[in-house]
């Protein structure tokens, strides 16, 4: 059964759609989720506040998508090839919303600059996951540099899928896709290139992207409670102490242990540890 929350979310996202964002009254919204009114302020102080968590909700429903097709797939080139047909099919099929989203009809107030890092940082360790599956160890020099590639790609057809109203048959574009980044990926490798990208930003490290995919695990938890809500600080203190020239260890395993207490993160605590030693 959804909670309150995700009724208004999806409710919302229905009428956005239809309506637009300045013509959908909250009671609208409310009557479409069948809750109370006073169930929309629980959530959300402004229907402003409310496309802070549409921004996130669709993300969280792509990335979920994504995962779902990945694992039935044991060849890595067609796992992925499945995963880029995915995210182009729901681009079209929540167009108009997307469309709201990009041209600016309404404006985000809320940790704007956090929504767009943990966007790139999801977008950019989805992009080497794939890349490292499918082309190997061998092409691990130019793992950054085509995950760049990669990501430019996939969103510059996706804006000319949204934006331009072109209909590509989705199946085709994620074909067409990967084989441009077999030109890509296996150019470089032949003609012996020097990867561009010598040195990551600290966002972009490893222990940053494992700590943001535990952030996102406890930002979707089903039921929220004190406990979630410890790991959720716990992990912010760690974003902040990775950043310092000589983060403490004492820090980072208190807030490890305080991380782990909420189960479905566990394996990422792990990695972390094996990461810092």
């Amino acid at each position: 059964m959804k909670d309150k929350k995700t009724e208004i979310i999806e409710a919302s996202i229905e009428l956005f759609a239809k309506k637009g964002f300045h013509t959908t009254s909250v009671q609208e919204i409310v009557n479409k989720a069948n809750v109370a009114k006073g169930s929309f302020y629980t959530y959300f102080q402004s229907k402003n506040e409310l496309i802070f968590s549409i921004y996130t909700y669709y993300s969280s429903l792509t990335q979920n998508k994504m995962d779902q097709v990945k694992e039935r797939f044991d060849d890595p080139r067609e796992a992925f090839k499945k995963q880029l047909e995915i995210f182009f099919e729901l681009l079209k099929s929540n167009k108009s919303l997307i469309v709201m989203l990009m041209q600016g009809q309404i404006s985000i107030d809320k940790d704007i600059e956090s929504l767009i890092q943990q966007s790139k940082q999801r977008n950019f360790k989805w992009a080497k996951e794939n890349l490292a599956a499918i082309y190997g160890e061998d092409f691990q020099p130019y793992l950054n540099d085509a995950a760049i590639l990669l990501n430019g790609i996939v969103h510059g057809y996706a804006s000319w899928l949204v934006g331009d109203n072109a209909d590509f048959e989705t199946d085709r574009l994620a074909a067409f896709t990967v084989r441009r980044l077999d030109d890509v990926c296996f150019g470089m490798q032949q003609q012996n290139e020097e990867p561009m990208i010598q040195e990551l930003p600290d966002y972009l490290q490893e222990k940053a992207l494992i700590a943001q995919e535990i952030e996102w695990k406890l930002s979707n938890e089903v039921e929220s409670n004190e406990t979630t809500e410890k790991a959720i600080e716990a992990i912010h203190v760690l974003h902040e102490e990775f950043k310092k020239e000589h983060p403490q260890p004492v820090v980072i395993q208190s807030m490890l242990q305080l991380v782990e207490e909420v189960e479905s993160t566990r394996t990422e605590v792990n990695r972390l540890r094996r990461l810092i030693g």
